[in-house]
């Protein structure tokens, strides 16, 4: 759904690419809210250069950060025009991250990289200036309401039941839950349905927020301390579910076994995760490649996938590493058991 903010980055974004330039970008018509193969995106545009039309299919981000680059490139090379990444700004790094991964983008401080046969422009190192509009984001998509969110993604059925129910899986307080479903219901992701309670809508786009936002909002408060530790301890470690579960990438290999595990992801009730530590004799680091976060949810004793978390999170902790293979990995998962998942419900 596209607001008011998003049309002020887009305009901002466009104005700036025109001002002192000899080329100049006249939109000849857009579109909003396009699903194509399955992705939505906010616009798609036809810009004009020397009577050659440009289609773009144009996606609009308040901010960038790994996961919004990796949902980028899971889509881009099944679309048929090439994708253009509008947001408020992006840094030098990101510029030559978005450039060497082929995501054209235009930002509203004039940084640009637009490649689309006649033109071709890299511009990076314009500094953001102060801009008129407030980014006012949905409570939704704040911490505690990206944790009630994270448990309708895992079990649909749950937004037809009273709020209590929700309550004791998402461990929140009640209160909470009422303003995050009426959030969704404003922007369009649940409906009410009279007698027959509330359903979710746009799941996979509500799925791909959920993913950016906890990246950026939720899992650096969840983040209780990193570890070094013996070589490939994990592979014979087994983790009680009762108190920890394996993320990230041994998650991952638990699942397809399709990478060896760089990173070891544990999400562990925060008053156990040191029977792990001292089991395992794991060493403090805050360069380590142990990394533990703190359980944000209620343990499901019927949980199918046992000691490791479910796919949904295991995709989002792998998309925010910026490693090609390891966001390959995030693909294989996400056609295996997510896709299905939020299909069927």
């Amino acid at each position: 759904m596209i607001n008011n903010i998003e049309d002020n980055i887009f305009n901002m974004a466009i104005d700036e690419f025109n001002k002192n330039k000899e080329i100049w970008l006249e939109i000849e018509f857009e579109e909003k809210e396009i699903d194509t193969n399955g992705f939505r995106f906010d616009k798609l545009v036809k810009f004009n250069y020397q009577k050659k039309g440009l289609l773009y299919y144009v996606v609009i981000k308040h901010n960038i950060n790994n996961a919004v680059i990796a949902l980028l490139l899971q889509h881009k090379k099944n679309l048929k025009h090439p994708i253009l990444l509008i947001t408020r700004y992006v840094n030098n790094n990101k510029a030559e991250e978005l450039r060497k991964n082929g995501i054209q983008f235009m930002d509203t401080a004039g940084n640009v990289y637009i490649n689309y046969y006649p033109i071709y422009i890299f511009i990076k190192g314009n500094k953001l200036q102060d801009i008129f509009y407030k980014n006012k984001q949905h409570r939704a998509f704040e911490p505690g309401g990206l944790k009630i969110i994270y448990t309708l993604l895992c079990y649909p059925e749950l937004i037809k039941k009273p709020y209590r129910y929700i309550t004791e899986i998402a461990n929140v307080a009640l209160g909470t839950v009422g303003w995050v479903t009426n959030d969704l219901i404003d922007l369009g992701f649940v409906i009410k349905m009279g007698n027959r309670g509330r359903q979710i809508l746009k799941k996979e786009e509500l799925f791909n927020r959920w993913c950016i936002e906890y990246n950026e909002k939720l899992r650096p408060k969840l983040l209780i301390n990193k570890f070094t530790g013996p070589k490939d301890w994990w592979t014979h470690h087994k983790l009680n579910p009762e108190y920890a579960q394996w993320g990230g990438e041994v998650a991952a290999n638990k699942l397809i076994n399709y990478i060896k595990p760089g990173e070891i992801i544990i999400y562990a009730d925060y008053e156990k995760y040191k029977n792990v530590v001292i089991e395992n004799r794991l060493r403090k680091d805050t360069n380590g490649e142990i990394v533990f976060f703190e359980r944000f949810w209620k343990v499901n004793k019927n949980n199918e996938f046992k000691d490791i978390v479910n796919p949904i999170l295991i995709y989002a902790d792998l998309i925010n590493t910026g490693n090609q293979r390891v966001i390959e990995t995030a693909r294989m998962i996400y056609e295996k058991y997510i896709n299905r998942h939020i299909r069927e419900n």
